[in-house]
């Protein structure tokens, strides 16, 4: 289809995506709905007169209205500072399991028939909901500056949420997990996960309002990544929004902090020898041992910055899958915390007063930029004297993660877990967090 616009643009680039799969949901226990789910379409981007095209269809069929689309739109585009992916050979990344692409839907359901039955035999009056889908994709790209690439991967993911209704508390409390292999996803292991936290809610706990040691479990570590992931983005650099631009190489962390940012982690949800412009994907190390180690770029900012991308240009949402609809932005593949020294339960231990929070309302309140937080706790407990006393309500925890990371961190766990398909983190334990109870 390319070849069609030869002599009439600068550059161009196809992207072409095709995927298929099933889905399976239970809604207060039961079974809901099973079914085959499966899109396919093609985005375009093109580069005529310096400015930028973009267009996508679903029809595969006749390429013509969307390379007219693409070639009007170049009209009123940005400017584009750069040309698509030259051809370059990526890295092996294992992204594929064919037991993922033979799961079939008579599975699907019985994995989540237990789960129910794991979590009903510790309370039987919890209002389940239960997500299992698995999936099989097939990308192609395209551009006329050389790069041809294919690739085939499988996707594995599964949600949990518990809902207790008792007089003056509702209580809502999830897990998920996702990988590319069968063998990365335990269910049962996500339904006890689920269940011991589930028997810390059984009490309740109140918590003083003052400034005090937060925990946050590696999915309550969110909170802390999530500023980072705008921070270290050279996107925000360029806009001057990161408070991080200019310190490159300087210790903006604690020495015990070391983040990377991996897309050919073996079978994980977002790794992929290639990103979704054709550069090829890498191991990069964001913050090593507390200094900053390079930020995170696509073509189009590589190109505003006169630096290279680093892989990292991806359609689709933030914690989400691909998408042909969407144009590729600078974001995260696999980040991973390396974890420290005491595992979770010794952090417990070792704290005198202080907070777990696990779960957070309104993730990316404050102002995100600059690194400030304020967030109501979802799901948090109380520690005292090393002891889990009860679960909190009607809290909130303010803080700045830039602070908090550099002179505020006291431990990081050993324990590295997945969160979110997106991060391998450790528990964080930080001090003078500020805590608000009502």
């Amino acid at each position: 289809m390319l070849e069609g616009l030869h002599g009439k643009v600068e550059s161009a680039e196809l992207y072409e995506l095709k995927s298929w799969g099933a889905l399976v949901q239970f809604r207060a226990g039961e079974l809901e709905s099973a079914k085959s789910v499966e899109q396919a379409g093609r985005a375009l981007r093109l580069i005529r007169d310096g400015r930028l095209g973009y267009s996508t269809t679903t029809d595969l069929k006749d390429p013509e209205p969307l390379i007219e689309n693409a070639l009007a739109s170049a009209e009123f585009g940005d400017p584009a500072p750069f040309r698509f992916a030259a051809k370059a050979t990526p890295p092996q990344v294992e992204c594929f399991d064919p037991e993922v692409e033979r799961l079939g839907v008579e599975r699907l359901i019985a994995m989540g028939e237990e789960i129910v039955d794991r979590i009903k035999a510790y309370n039987p009056d919890l209002n389940l909901m239960v997500s299992l889908s698995r999936g099989v994709e097939e990308l192609l790209l395209q551009t006329t500056e050389g790069q041809e690439l294919q690739e085939r991967g499988t996707g594995l993911a599964l949600s949990v949420m518990a809902q207790r209704t008792e007089e003056g508390d509702i209580l809502i409390i999830y897990d998920d997990a996702a990988s590319r292999t069968l063998k990365g996803v335990d269910h049962l292991q996500l339904a006890d996960s689920l269940i011991e936290r589930l028997r810390w809610c059984e009490r309740l706990a109140r918590v003083e309002t003052k400034a005090m040691p937060v925990l946050f479990t590696p999915r309550g570590a969110l909170v802390l990544l999530l500023p980072l992931v705008v921070g270290l983005s050279g996107k925000s650099v360029l806009l001057g929004v990161s408070p991080l631009a200019g310190k490159l190489g300087e210790q903006a962390f604690d020495p015990r902090l070391t983040l990377t940012d991996d897309g050919t982690v073996p079978f994980a949800p977002r790794s992929s020898r290639f990103d979704d412009e054709g550069v090829p994907t890498s191991r990069k190390v964001l913050i090593d041992r507390g200094k900053v180690g390079q930020f995170l770029y696509d073509l189009k900012t590589a190109g505003l910055a006169k630096t290279a991308s680093t892989g990292n240009g991806f359609k689709g949402s933030l914690l989400g899958g691909r998408d042909f609809k969407n144009p590729p932005e600078v974001a995260p593949t696999t980040w991973t915390v390396a974890g420290g020294e005491k595992t979770f339960k010794e952090l417990i231990a070792g704290l005198k007063e202080g907070l777990i929070v696990d779960q957070v309302i309104g993730l990316g309140q404050g102002n995100i930029a600059s690194g400030e937080f304020s967030n109501n706790v979802a799901v948090g407990f109380y520690v005292r004297d090393g002891e889990v006393l009860g679960r909190v309500k009607n809290t909130m925890i303010a803080g700045n993660v830039y602070e908090l990371l550099k002179g505020r961190l006291i431990e990081l766990g050993r324990e590295v877990e997945w969160a979110h398909g997106l991060f391998r983190a450790p528990a964080i334990l930080v001090d003078g967090v500020g805590v608000a109870s009502q």
